[in-house]
């Protein structure tokens, strides 16, 4: 380890990422995968004391979330993740909420407290209806400064599904179908849905980086490389990407990649 990145390490101990999306967008999947895992979360509230989940009933979960809480993956506490959950009902509470997070985290002095990278999942399963509501307005309307946001759309191989079925109602055979969908689908979402989210006012970054798309994730072996190589160049500043990359566990496929690109 040489000089430069122990002194990144000691400035920045984590790297605070704000997990955006509805309640059955695959959050929790694609955090578990980010940090080779398969448990679940240790919640922390804003003073850094243990929530004990196993105590709240279903019915006040959502009431006793904060988006201040930290989860954090034993496997990999180098990342801190910060839920929006409740910002979907679209309130104006909640816009304000989140809103105001993202505008002081993204401006906090104290490295600690420092937001570095926005994810939001966005299900592919219903393409039509991606920007709605609570996702319209943040795109529309929330100004997320010098975080980079990340469109993550899950759920890419109901979309798959859907375009076989398509396919198949015009006539094609079902394997044809299927394989036609498997090489198009990706370039089909693109141009006819995700491009809708780059005409907003606050788009996800530009270019070839503005999103990544995800099958399969629950199957074992699901990596989310993709992810992690866009965030990594998404971020500004030499500094902060080095550190993303250092936090990276087993994953020396990004070293090597990161390295090249340097």
């Amino acid at each position: 380890m040489d000089d430069q990145t122990v002194r990144l390490r000691q400035k920045y101990r984590q790297f605070r990422v704000l997990v955006m999306g509805k309640a059955n967008a695959g959050k929790t999947t694609i955090l578990q995968k980010v940090c080779n895992t398969t448990d679940q979360p240790v919640i922390y509230n804003g003073q850094g004391e243990k929530i004990n989940l196993s105590a709240i009933a279903p019915s006040r979960e959502r009431g006793e979330h904060n988006i201040e809480n930290e989860m954090i993956f034993k496997a990999n506490s180098r990342y801190v993740f910060h839920d929006s959950r409740g910002f979907e009902c679209g309130s104006i509470e909640e816009f304000k909420i989140v809103q105001d997070f993202i505008e002081q985290r993204g401006k906090a002095t104290k490295s600690s407290k420092q937001l570095h990278a926005i994810w939001y999942c966005l299900p592919a399963d219903n393409a039509s209806r991606l920007l709605t509501g609570a996702e319209a307005r943040f795109f529309q309307e929330c100004d997320p400064g010098a975080v980079p946001v990340i469109a993550i759309y899950t759920k890419f191989d109901d979309f798959v599904l859907q375009t076989q079925q398509f396919l198949t109602s015009q006539g094609w055979d079902e394997d044809d179908a299927f394989d036609e969908a498997s090489r198009s689908a990706l370039n089909c979402f693109t141009e006819k849905y995700a491009k809708v989210v780059n005409t907003t006012r606050f788009p996800p970054k530009r270019d070839d980086l503005s999103f990544t798309s995800y099958t399969d994730m629950d199957k074992t072996g699901a990596k989310c490389d993709e992810l992690l190589e866009k965030t990594a160049d998404a971020l500004g500043g030499d500094a902060l990407r080095q550190l993303f990359v250092c936090i990276q566990r087993n994953n020396l496929d990004l070293w090597t990649k990161w390295a090249v690109k340097r």
